[in-house]
C-alpha cells in the first residue's frame, strides 16, 4: 500500500492541535477521580474510564486484566525529638516501610559514605537512628542510597531519617529499594523523610545525646489491581504488534497530573488520532498497535510485571514497546532504546518525519519504569528522550506529592507528544518484516547484565 505521508502528517498534527481532549482526560483523572493508589476504588474507576475511551476509539476487545497485588498502607507516622525543646516533625515513611516504634540516639552520618562511617566510634551505630543525606557527596564516587542503607543496616542501625530535597516544607512518597532485586518490595532499612527545612533544623540541634522516637503505623496487605488493554488491529500483519504503554496509578496522596495522568492522556490521544485517521481517509496501521495502561507502577512495577508474565511468552512479543511516563516534565526530543539493535531503523523513521527528533541508546538498563519487565523478558523497549536527561521544567518538580497538579502541565507540549508518537508508530507499523533486525536478545545474558549493573547509579546524560 502506497501512503501519502505528507497528507497523513498534516491530518494527524492538525487533529492533535485542534481536536485534542488531553486536558479533559487529565481533569477527569486528577480532579474528579483524584488519588489513584493501586488497589483503591479510585484506581478502579480510572481503569474503567480508560477502558471506556478505548471502546469509544474503536479499539478491538478493550478489557481490564486483573492481577493480585502486594500492597502497603501507612495510617500515620511521626518523629518526636526529645529534650528541653521537645518537638514533633511531620515525616513520611518510605514505601513498603514495616511498622515500627523506635526510640534511640541519633547519629549524623552525613551522606553515609564509607569514609564517614569509618571515623564513627565502634558500637556507636549499634541500635542507632541515623540522619543521612539522600543525595551524593560532591566529587566522590557515586554510591546509591540503597547501597549506603545496606551498609548502615550491617552496622546495626535500626532506622534512618532523611530530608526532602524540595523546598517549601514538601515531602513525597519515595522508594529505597533496588528495583533490580528479585523482591524489590523488601527494603534494606526503615527510612522516614522529613521536609528539607525540618531536616536542617534537626541537624542543627543534634548533640551526642540526642534521642528521637520514630513511629510508623503501617501494614502490608493483599489487593487487586488491573491493566487496561486494547488493540488497534493491523491491516497487513495483524499478528505482529507494536506497543504503547503508560500507567494510571499514583502514589498515596498525589493527584498524579504529570505522573502519570499526562502519560495516560497522551496514550488515549494517540488511540483517538489513529481512529480518526481511519474514519477520515481509511488509513490504519499495518501492524497491530496494542495500547496498555498499567496499574501498580508506583508499587514497584507490579502491573507491567504481571502483564509480561501473562502474555510473553505464550504470545509473540512486540516488535517494540514505547513507555510513557511523566511526559509533562519536558518537550519531546526523541526516542531512547534500551537495546541498540533497532537504532538505525527507528532513526530512519524519525528522519522521515523531519522534526529533528533523534534516537539514542542507554548505556545502562533503566529500571525505573514499566519498560523494565519487558527488558527482563528480552522485548525491545524504549522511553522518550525528555526531562530525565536534560531540560526538566522546574515547576513540575513535585512528583509523588499532593502538589503534582494539572495547572503545572503544558498541554501544548502534550499535544505534540501525541501527534509525533502517532506518526512514528504508524510509520513503524508499515516497515516490512524483512527490514526489522532479528530479535537476538537473550534472557540469560540480560539477567547477567542486570546483575552487573546492580548497585550502580543510573546515568542521566
Amino acid at each position: 500500500m502506497t501512503l501519502n505521508w505528507n497528507d497523513i502528517d498534516r491530518r494527524l498534527m492538525g487533529n492533535a492541535w485542534v481536536g485534542s481532549p488531553i486536558a479533559a482526560h487529565v481533569a477527569r483523572l486528577c480532579d474528579e477521580i483524584g488519588v489513584r493508589w493501586a488497589g483503591s476504588d479510585a484506581e478502579r474507576r480510572s481503569a474503567q474510564y480508560i477502558a471506556d475511551r478505548f471502546k469509544e476509539y474503536s479499539l478491538t476487545d478493550p478489557r481490564m486484566e486483573e492481577f493480585e497485588l502486594q500492597s502497603w498502607e501507612c495510617r500515620r507516622s511521626s518523629l518526636t525529638v526529645a529534650g528541653v525543646d521537645r518537638w514533633s516533625l511531620h515525616v513520611r515513611p518510605c514505601m513498603f516501610c514495616p511498622p515500627l516504634k523506635l526510640t534511640g540516639q541519633v547519629v549524623d552520618v552525613g551522606w553515609g559514605m564509607p569514609h564517614e562511617l569509618a571515623v564513627i566510634p565502634a558500637g556507636r551505630l549499634q541500635d542507632a537512628i541515623v540522619l543521612i543525606d539522600v543525595g551524593f557527596e560532591p566529587f566522590a564516587e557515586r554510591i546509591t542510597f540503597n547501597t549506603r542503607l545496606k551498609a548502615l543496616a550491617e552496622a546495626g542501625v535500626r532506622a534512618a531519617i532523611t530530608a526532602s530535597t524540595t523546598d517549601g516544607r514538601q515531602t513525597a512518597d519515595f522508594s529505597v529499594s533496588d528495583w533490580r532485586d528479585d523482591n524489590p518490595c523488601s527494603i534494606p532499612l526503615p527510612v522516614v523523610q522529613t521536609s528539607r527545612e525540618d531536616g536542617a533544623r534537626l541537624r542543627r540541634g543534634l548533640s551526642t545525646n540526642s534521642t528521637v522516637t520514630v513511629h510508623v503505623d503501617a501494614e502490608f496487605q493483599p489487593g487487586q489491581s488491573c491493566n487496561v488493554v486494547g488493540d488497534f488491529v493491523g491491516s497487513e500483519w495483524p499478528q505482529e504488534t507494536l506497543m504503547l504503554s503508560a500507567h494510571h496509578d499514583t502514589t498515596t496522596d498525589s493527584p498524579g497530573a504529570n505522573d502519570n495522568a499526562a502519560g495516560v492522556a497522551v496514550l488515549l490521544e494517540t488511540a483517538r488520532l489513529l481512529s480518526s485517521l481511519q474514519q477520515e481517509i481509511g488509513v490504519r496501521p499495518a501492524r497491530t498497535i496494542r495500547f496498555v495502561s498499567f496499574g501498580a507502577e508506583e508499587q514497584i512495577l507490579q502491573g507491567s510485571t504481571a502483564f509480561v508474565r501473562r502474555h510473553y511468552g505464550p504470545d509473540v512479543p512486540p516488535r517494540l514497546v514505547i513507555n510513557l511516563d511523566e511526559p509533562g516534565a519536558g518537550n519531546i526530543k526523541g526516542v531512547v532504546l534500551q537495546f541498540p539493535e533497532l537504532r538505525p531503523l527507528v532513526q530512519a523513521q524519525l528522519d522521515t518525519m523531519n522534526e529533528g527528533l533523534e534516537c539514542h541508546v542507554m548505556s545502562q538498563l533503566d529500571v525505573s519504569g514499566d519498560m523494565f519487565p519487558f527488558v527482563r523478558a528480552a522485548v525491545p523497549s524504549a522511553i522518550l528522550w525528555r526531562w530525565r536527561f536534560v531540560g526538566r521544567h522546574p515547576d513540575v518538580a513535585f512528583g509523588h506529592s499532593n502538589a503534582d497538579t494539572p495547572d503545572k502541565l503544558r498541554f501544548r507540549e502534550l499535544k505534540g507528544y501525541a501527534g509525533y508518537l502517532t506518526r512514528l508508530l504508524l510509520r513503524l507499523s508499515y516497515v516490512p518484516a524483512e527490514d526489522w533486525p532479528e530479535n537476538r536478545l537473550d534472557v540469560d545474558e540480560i539477567k547477567q547484565r542486570i546483575e552487573a549493573e546492580r548497585g550502580t547509579v543510573f546515568r542521566t546524560m
